[in-house]
């Protein structure tokens, strides 16, 4: 009875600190990325995006589920005026891995798998946002982007570069170089980051929780140059389309803040005109909330 007694009560010390083990070492990183032009009073062009990320701790992948939605300014016409962005959705799911050539140089390759069309459910998710927020709803979605079951493998080289480190505070530069292809979207962009901030963190393969809080800004500038985008082009000649800018410079600006298991970005896009004939130009802002769990 007694030894009966002495395993159970071991076992369930053992159960007890497993459980503590596992609430104390996360299972990976979820992060909510939210895209949105309302920032800037706007609601047009890429008017909004949702994705949800999730990366397993200490792995160098990250799998996710996301969702853009492009509109013209003008939404009381059953097709956007000449000068406006066409009706287009992008419902997709994403596979990403990262590789550390050396501590300073991280090569990403990334495959997405979606659809544009009715199946991408823009209609129905702009429908749905507004009715929650009272705002009007677009007349015009029956002219959208036809459905395309489509595909984009991507390719991305950064290169880190530190510049000034001064206790804990630092200056660094991130070059990026990155490739796209695919029947949805194909082009290629250069850019560099400055990042000025608290404890800089490293470019790093395999994400763990960060063992430092780290907070800074960035000002990142890019150059991208379209071969193909159908969210612009459509996907057959009856789509209401227009044709790309080739090269479409962009200025991103971003505050970030990591703070044990919880992470905040915030970054503001000002790109330039991305198509022919473009009235207005289209900024937005992306926030992401990320937290180990």
């Amino acid at each position: 009875m007694f030894r009966r007694s002495t395993i159970m009560i071991l076992l369930l010390i053992l159960g007890l600190y497993t459980v503590s083990l596992a609430q104390s070492t996360p299972t990976g990183l979820w992060s909510l990325g939210v895209a949105n032009d309302s920032f800037f009073n706007q609601d047009r062009g890429y008017t909004s995006g949702l994705d949800l990320a999730f990366t397993p701790n200490s792995a160098a992948y990250t799998i996710s589920l996301g969702q853009d939605i492009f509109t013209p300014e003008t939404r009381s016409t059953l097709q956007p005026p000449h000068g406006e962005h066409p009706y287009a959705a992008w419902l997709y799911v994403k596979g990403e891995h990262r590789y550390s050539i050396i501590p300073t140089l991280l090569i990403t390759s990334s495959l997405s798998l979606g659809t544009t069309g009715q199946r991408a459910q823009g209609k129905e998710v702009q429908d749905f946002a507004h009715q929650v927020l009272d705002f009007n709803e677009y007349s015009g979605w029956d002219s959208q982007v036809s459905n395309r079951w489509g595909w984009v493998a991507c390719v991305k080289g950064q290169w880190l570069l530190p510049l000034i480190e001064f206790d804990k505070v630092g200056v660094d530069l991130i070059t990026h170089v990155q490739g796209r292809g695919g029947n949805i979207h194909i082009d290629g962009e250069a850019g560099a980051t400055v990042r000025l901030g608290y404890h800089l963190p490293q470019l790093e393969a395999q994400k763990t929780t960060p063992s430092t809080n780290s907070l800074y800004v960035t000002v990142t500038g890019s150059r991208k140059i379209v071969d193909k985008n159908i969210l612009l082009e459509g996907v057959n000649n009856g789509d209401y389309h227009v044709k790309p800018e080739r090269g479409v410079n962009t200025l991103i600006c971003g505050i970030h803040w990591l703070h044990g298991a919880y992470q905040v970005d915030l970054d503001f896009h000002f790109p330039e005109k991305e198509f022919k004939g473009q009235d207005y130009t289209n900024s937005y802002g992306i926030l992401r909330l990320s937290y180990w769990y």
